[in-house]
């Protein structure tokens, strides 16, 4: 039976893997996707809708304390026209204004938020999704099977520009059924057992059938969702500014609609000098610091969290343009890479990469690509360069891009100095974070940010496959992408091991990405605040702080 197999999966792949910190494991836990959750019942779930006439008082022994403003931060808000289509983030906001189908936190477990529970049959090629009953958008609007459909379609559509496309090619138009009000089914054309975690991230939003007229345009009634918080005014780059839905259909733990909060103000541009200040002078709640700051922040009493999610910090080279479109570029410069060396300078609490993906922390983990540590070999990047034209009469000089925020700059300082060992001349061109984020996937050669994403697979097929829907490199290599698509398929648990072995292997030899660390994400919340301790995937857990009187 599949929902056995798909049990001892995960069972088996969570016992092989690392689980030492499972705020970044990639527990595969996908593998219970199939399988009936019975997840109606999940606190974070619950089916009774805000709207009842006979809800009961606040529990007031709950000890929670409702009201007032939390005052946040997020790195980069551009304006974004669909949010389908959305390659930059805004949508982390977003998502507390108009929900997806699931929710995925440290666990990396799919749980119910408008999806109230699914099934899949033997081969995992239908899947049956039932929604949450009793949900109205923030118009008034009942949620239900044909807002999904519509979704579902529109991000299907090649005009759309969705990166969902990509990670929905099992997926036709005509694989997409109404069974009922509250109930959808999907046939694939091929087994996909992860089906559930294509619906977490922000594009993937749920608007009301027909979509948005313009969701980020700052008035309230242009951003219709379901979520516990609506616009109140956004200013591109700069400041959000969100106030309580009061009919929000969840219900917190005193027996009232969440939020806790009023209003959430959420702003960027900050740097740690202003972290820093703010936080310690009470002029900011929640603010993520970087690593320089973190023991003071410590010292004077603000609780600093630490979470390895999987986030990256790659350089990366597009191969359709020279010199990177000859391999040897890009094998070379990986030879030059002390990674040790990187992590010390760049990101002491950090963990060293090996130019694949998969963070040795994840359960889909394949320690056997990385046994020596791939070492520094500066002669033999010299080689490769000879082979290429390159050497002291003709040194090989390149232009790397970076935002000058975070430790980008020390990481470009560092890759400089380890490439100029194999003769490599690199000049640092330097840009305010917004400005290079603009020309994101446009640069020959840059530093580059990747959250991380479940399953581990996910980020691959966003960037790697040929053709893919967030490509920055323009690399196609057909062999990863059937290895890909096996990847989608397998349940058997060593199977899907050396399926991803391959996959680092390749990722290793070939990909134009230099990855020698994986970057810690730190949070800092200060005294009477209450954040949860979960790390979310999908979306802030705003809804769920509340702040001491």
């Amino acid at each position: 039976m599949l929902l056995l197999s798909l049990v001892l999966a995960f069972a088996l792949l969570a016992a092989c893997g690392n689980n030492a910190n499972n705020n970044a494991a990639d527990n595969n836990a996908a593998d219970n996707n199939a399988a009936d959750n019975n997840a109606a019942d999940n606190d974070a779930a619950d089916d009774d809708a805000a709207g009842d006439d006979d809800e009961a008082a606040c529990d007031s022994g709950a000890g929670i304390v409702r009201g007032g403003t939390l005052r946040t931060e997020y790195g980069w808000m551009p304006y974004v026209e669909d949010p389908a289509a959305d390659g930059v983030g805004t949508g982390y906001v977003g998502l507390s204004i108009a929900e997806p189908l699931v929710w995925l936190g440290a666990d990396q477990i799919p749980q119910p938020q408008l999806a109230k529970s699914w099934e899949a049959n033997e081969d995992a090629t239908v899947w049956t999704i039932h929604l949450q009953e009793g949900v109205t958008f923030n118009n008034g609007e009942p949620f239900g099977a044909d807002d999904v459909i519509w979704n579902l379609k529109h991000w299907l559509d090649p005009d759309t520009g969705a990166s969902t496309a990509a990670k929905l090619d099992m997926l036709s138009p005509d694989g997409i059924k109404k069974i009922d009000d509250l109930t959808i089914e999907l046939t694939l054309s091929r087994t996909n057992v992860d089906l559930m975690l294509v619906f977490y991230d922000y594009p993937t939003m749920i608007a009301p059938e027909g979509g948005w007229t313009d969701f980020y345009s700052g008035n309230m009634e242009d951003a219709i969702g379901t979520g516990p918080f609506m616009i109140e005014s956004f200013t591109p780059d700069e400041r959000f500014e969100l106030v309580a839905n009061p009919n929000y259909w969840q219900l917190g733990e005193d027996g009232c609609p969440l939020p806790y909060v009023d209003k959430v103000i959420v702003t960027s541009g900050w740097d740690d000098a202003a972290r820093l200040a703010a936080l310690i002078g009470g002029e900011a709640d929640v603010l993520s610091p970087g690593e320089a700051i973190v023991e003071e922040l410590k010292n004077s009493g603000v609780e600093v969290r630490t979470f390895a999610t999987g986030w990256i910090t790659p350089i990366v080279a597009r191969v359709d343009l020279e010199p990177f479109d000859d391999p040897n570029i890009m094998k070379a410069l990986k030879l030059t890479q002390d990674r040790q060396q990187v992590k010390d300078l760049v990101q002491p609490l950090g963990e060293v990469g090996y130019d694949h993906w998969i963070p040795s922390n994840a359960s889909a983990y394949c320690p056997d690509t990385d046994v020596g540590g791939l070492p520094q070999d500066i002669e033999g990047a010299k080689a490769l360069l000879a082979e290429s034209g390159y050497g002291p009469d003709n040194p090989l000089q390149l232009t790397l891009a970076t935002a000058d925020d975070g430790f980008r700059p020390a990481y470009a300082q560092v890759f400089k100095e380890q490439a100029a060992l194999a003769g490599v001349e690199v000049t640092i061109d330097m840009y305010p974070s917004e400005a290079f984020w603009d020309q994101w996937a446009v640069w020959p050669f840059s530093i580059s940010g990747w959250s991380g994403r479940i399953p581990v697979t996910a980020n691959i097929n966003l960037a790697l496959r040929c053709e893919a829907a967030w490509s920055e490199a323009y690399y196609c290599n057909p062999e990863l992408d059937a290895v890909l698509n096996e990847i989608d398929k397998t349940v058997d648990p060593e199977e899907k091991r050396d399926l991803y072995c391959q996959v680092q292997k390749i990722m290793q030899e070939d990909a134009p990405m230099l990855i020698p660390f994986f970057a810690v994400e730190f949070q800092a919340i200060v005294d009477g605040v209450h954040y949860p301790d979960d790390w979310s995937r999908g979306g802030f857990l705003w809804r769920l702080t509340w702040i001491e009187e």
